[in-house]
């Protein structure tokens, strides 16, 4: 155990503070849905492609109107997205993007039943994402919305967090 905790040690305190030389992040997020993603920078940190895994519905819609019943509870969601990012100075990035999201989450009917439902939609984001100095670790606040087509055509659910991201 002690020589995984030196390695990653060594391995952190080698990478270097320039943002425009990481290739990779991995991070956290409080907020909906919460979880752990992983980001891969591309086009010289222009774009990027970013995968979220994690709990979803926990604050916004945890008891929401669903179909012909309500959500009663938080669930599971996937996401995929490709990125846009801006500089707006060194260390201070906005970025937003689109892609997709898959949820697994349960619901309650109009017979007081629960039932189990996964859904896959589109899915916007926007961010703002400032980048510590001579450290690679970066701090983000995010906002956006997923819009459900299957099998709720057009169920909106609010997204956003903050977060923090290892830049490699």
């Amino acid at each position: 155990m002690k020589k995984l905790l030196f390695l990653i040690c060594l391995i952190i305190s080698s990478l270097s503070a320039k943002s425009q030389e990481k290739n990779w992040a991995v991070g956290a997020k409080i907020g909906d849905p919460a979880g752990l993603n992983i980001r891969h920078y591309l086009n010289n940190d222009k774009n990027a492609i970013e995968f979220n895994v994690g709990v979803y519905g926990a604050i916004w819609g945890l008891r929401s109107n669903y179909k012909d019943g309500r959500f009663d509870g938080a669930g599971f969601s996937f996401s995929g997205l490709y990125l846009w990012h801006n500089e707006m100075t060194s260390n201070l990035k906005n970025y937003y993007g689109f892609g997709v999201q898959f949820t697994s989450r349960s619901y309650v009917n109009k017979n007081n039943a629960q039932i189990p439902i996964t859904g896959l939609g589109g899915l916007g984001q926007v961010g703002l994402e400032y980048f510590l100095p001579s450290s690679p670790v970066s701090i983000f606040l995010e906002a956006g919305a997923y819009i459900e087509f299957v099998p709720a055509i057009l169920y909106f659910h609010p997204q956003g967090g903050l977060g923090a991201r290892l830049n490699f």
